[in-house]
C-alpha cells in the first residue's frame, strides 16, 4: 500500500512534503498484518518493538523508523543478522501494548524489546457484543456501538485514572520483561512525571518528540526518529554494551 491512515493521497496533494513524494513510501505487511518481517524469520538477534502509529511509522518509509535504524546499526556493529519485528498499530492504547507483549513474548522470544508508551487517555475494551473497541479521546468511531462505548468512557475517564491505568500497564510490562533486555520511551515528554518514583529510570530513553514531520504532517519525521535512535543506542550501550545476547 502507498497510503494508510492519516497518510492519504488527498492530504499529500494539498500539502506535499519536502522529502517524500507520492511513491516514496510503501506499507508492506506480514501474514499477521504487521509492518515487519514474517514472525518465523530466523536471525542471530531478535528485536521486538511495540507502540502505536509512532512505532508503526505512519508517513515514513520503514527504513526511517528508530527501531529499524537500531537494527541496522546493530548489524553493522556486531556483524550478526538481526530481525526487527514491529507490533505497532495506529490508535492503540497502553492496554494493547501490555496485552500484545503477553501474547508475543512466548512465541517470538526476542532478545531486545523496545516499548514506546502511547497517550495515557486511550483504552482497550471488549463490549458485550464481543467487539474489541479502542477508545481514543477525540476520535469518534463510525458505528453506533463504538460511539456508545466512547460516550461511557468520556464520562468515566479522568487524568487521575489515566495515570493509574498507565501505572498498571507499566508495572505489568516491567514484570513481564524482567528477564529481558528492554528499553522504553513515550509519545509525550511529561508521560511519566507522576510515576517517576515507581519506574526503572535506567531503561527510560525519553520521548519521540516532533523535530520534523512525516509525510502526513501529523507524525514525527525521519530526524525525530534518528534522534530517538541515538538515545536508544546510547542507553543500550550504557546498560548492556558488553553483553552477549543468548
Amino acid at each position: 500500500m502507498e497510503w494508510l491512515d492519516l497518510d492519504w493521497h488527498g492530504g499529500y496533494r494539498k500539502r506535499g512534503h519536502s522529502l517524500f513524494g507520492e511513491h516514496d513510501i510503501l506499507y508492506r505487511f506480514n501474514a499477521h498484518g504487521y509492518r515487519c518481517a514474517e514472525f518465523d524469520s530466523a536471525a542471530d538477534i531478535r528485536i521486538l518493538s511495540v507502540g502505536c502509529s509512532y512505532v508503526m511509522g505512519i508517513g515514513l518509509p520503514q527504513s526511517a523508523l528508530f527501531h529499524e535504524r537500531f537494527a541496522q546499526q546493530l548489524r553493522s556493529e556486531r556483524c550478526q543478522s538481526v530481525v526487527a519485528w514491529n507490533l505497532g498499530l495506529p490508535g492503540v492504547s497502553n492496554d494493547y501494548i501490555c496485552r500484545i507483549l503477553f501474547l508475543a513474548l512466548p512465541i517470538l522470544k526476542p532478545h531486545i524489546v523496545f516499548v514506546n508508551f502511547t497517550h495515557a487517555g486511550r483504552r482497550e475494551y471488549v463490549s458485550v457484543q464481543a467487539k474489541l473497541a479502542a477508545y481514543n479521546p477525540g476520535v469518534r468511531p463510525p458505528d453506533r456501538v463504538g460511539r456508545e462505548i466512547d460516550r461511557h468512557f468520556d464520562a468515566l475517564c479522568s487524568p487521575h485514572d489515566d495515570i493509574l491505568n498507565l501505572f498498571r500497564n507499566y508495572k505489568a510490562i516491567e514484570g513481564l520483561l524482567s528477564r529481558c533486555l528492554w528499553l522504553y520511551s513515550a509519545t509525550q515528554s511529561d508521560a511519566f512525571d507522576a510515576l517517576s518514583d515507581h519506574m526503572d529510570r535506567s531503561r527510560y530513553v525519553g520521548y519521540l518528540g516532533t523535530i520534523d514531520l512525516a509525510r502526513d504532517h501529523a507524525h514525527p519525521g525521519p530526524l525525530s526518529h534518528a534522534n530517538l535512535l541515538e538515545r536508544y543506542w546510547n542507553r543500550f550501550i550504557a546498560l548492556e554494551g558488553a553483553m552477549r545476547l543468548h
